[in-house]
């Protein structure tokens, strides 16, 4: 049996320790567990790392996380939307949708087509990448963890080792299109995959050693189509109208709740999303509503549009109030919540851009303010998985 690592004993417990209280819970009824074959044609195994070849690179700004726990909150479901036209950014009520709960001490998480279910102690960060062995790509996470911003994080152009090393290496999820290029890597003796039954072009995938594959089968067993609302109150897909105004002027005002959605349109829309409750949602509202009335800052030098954006869903009840933050392109960022625009502030996108939903692009002065910084703390702080850049 391959032992976890972790940077040290009291995470390594709380990890052995969550899986396990799992382990006697009824499970799902598993779609599909997949385990892959090594590949055939490999890259040379020990190409010095020096042999960069290029950076995918779309914007010069680094990216860092800020954030891997998974918060208390997330495990309770918002109430389910009107199934209405995916475009309407109004808000709505319909009864709770049957199944929206996840199972006790689990919560939801969304990406592009499909939802799947997590424990609810596990975190963000980056999963390995072609380029794992560059320098700071590839550190061992504190403990299991939702793999951040698939497809949309850039990735050094670099020939690396095939086979990734054990000690590094952390159960993580994952979610894939299946007409993706080879991720570049092999897992070592001791670790495979499960991969859940295709939805709509993409599959889930669990890396995890044999001891923990109980857990990577009901966390395939709960792979479902997001529908037109995810469980944490999302709209699978959104468009912002032109102004990026919404259709009635927000309730910022002590929500119940919260449902923190980013999209990035034209590419099956959601992205990430996160629910909160309590002190946590009232907090994001505040930072919304703290921002003064203006618009930007922009990048008047520049000319790109802006592909992602996020949208606040402020509960109150079972009705939503909008406020959409935009904060990608070179013009038209800013907080737009029904009434006088606001302008962006580093709070304000701080609180909204939560992991799982993350920045990965941005253009000047508006990039700066959402760009998170780097994470300080004591030996017990966790520790992003890698820190890209673009």
């Amino acid at each position: 049996m391959t032992e976890p690592t972790a940077p040290n004993d009291r995470a390594e417990r709380a990890f052995r320790d969550g899986l396990r209280q799992h382990a006697d819970e009824v499970d799902f009824e598993p779609l599909e567990l997949v385990t892959p074959t090594r590949s055939g044609g490999r890259i040379p195994r020990w190409l010095p790392v020096a042999a960069v070849v290029a950076l995918v690179a779309a914007v010069a700004i680094p990216l860092a996380i800020t954030q891997f726990g998974g918060g208390s909150s997330s495990a309770v479901p918002a109430p389910a939307q009107a199934e209405r036209a995916p475009a309407d950014s109004g808000s709505g009520s319909a009864p709770h949708a049957p199944g929206d709960a996840p199972r006790p001490g689990w919560r939801w998480e969304s990406y592009r087509v499909l939802s799947y279910q997590v424990p609810q102690y596990w975190g963000y960060a980056w999963s390995p990448a072609s380029d794992w062995c560059a320098a700071g790509r590839m550190k061992a996470a504190p403990g299991p963890f939702v793999d951040l911003a698939p497809e949309l994080r850039p990735v050094a152009m670099i020939l690396c080792p095939r086979e990734l090393p054990a000690g590094q290496l952390q159960m993580f999820v994952t979610v894939r299109s299946v007409t993706a290029a080879d991720r570049g890597w092999d897992l070592p003796a001791g670790w495979t995959m499960a991969t859940s039954k295709e939805l709509a072009g993409y599959v889930v995938q669990v890396v995890h050693t044999n001891e923990f594959a109980q857990v990577a089968g009901q966390i395939i067993g709960s792979v479902r189509p997001i529908g037109a609302v995810d469980p944490n109150g999302c709209p699978a897909v959104d468009v912002i109208e032109d102004g990026g105004m919404p259709s009635k002027v927000a309730e910022l005002d002590a929500p119940d709740r919260v449902s923190l959605c980013q999209y990035r349109p034209g590419e099956a829309g959601l992205v990430a999303s996160k629910l909160l409750t309590g002190a946590e949602g009232r907090s994001v509202a505040a930072a919304l509503a703290a921002a003064p009335t203006g618009s930007g800052p922009d990048d008047t030098s520049c000319e790109a549009s802006a592909p992602d954006f996020a949208r606040a869903r402020l509960w109150h009840g079972e009705t939503a109030s909008e406020v959409y933050v935009r904060y990608a392109g070179c013009r038209g960022n800013g907080i737009f919540d029904g009434g006088p625009s606001r302008k962006l502030t580093a709070e304000a996108c701080r609180a909204v851009l939560q992991p799982p939903l993350v920045f990965t692009t941005g253009h000047g002065p508006a990039g700066e303010l959402c760009m998170a910084p780097p994470v300080t703390g004591g030996e017990d702080a966790p520790t992003p998985s890698a820190s890209p850049t673009r």
